[in-house]
């Protein structure tokens, strides 16, 4: 990715199951001075898209209109060169691990694209092995 893609823009940086979809919802929101049709016109994976999904690339995101808002899942390392020389805003979500584990199990639970969480005991064993 380009630098004129971070440039005048904010991103959204968070843990699995750690605020995403609320901050996806709450930035906007702010940036649009409380505009309800900021949210109400654009999914949120399109209002604010993750950078690591395939489907980002058809979305033009260096041409869209300052200031841009992203998501990821990405560490700090695995950020690419522009965003290190262009120095956007990060927001980084932080929540308490009981509760991440929580929305985990659950997430997992309804998800049929995941694996199965099975017993609450047997996915905590796992989620502090970071599995």
């Amino acid at each position: 990715m380009d630098t004129d893609l971070y440039t005048g823009g904010a991103l959204n940086k968070n843990l699995f199951c750690s605020g995403t979809t609320w901050m996806q919802e709450i930035a906007p929101l702010i940036m649009s001075g409380g505009d309800p049709a900021s949210v109400e016109t654009l999914p949120n994976w399109d209002r604010v898209p993750w950078l690591e999904v395939r489907r980002a690339s058809n979305l033009y995101l260096s041409k869209r209109p300052s200031p841009r808002m992203f998501a990821t899942h990405f560490h700090y390392n695995m950020m690419p060169r522009g965003f290190f020389e262009v120095k956007p805003k990060v927001i980084y979500v932080m929540r308490n691990p009981k509760d991440v584990f929580t929305s985990s199990f659950h997430y997992y639970g309804m998800s049929s694209f995941l694996v199965d969480p099975g017993p609450q005991s047997d996915f905590l064993h796992k989620f502090l092995d970071g599995k």
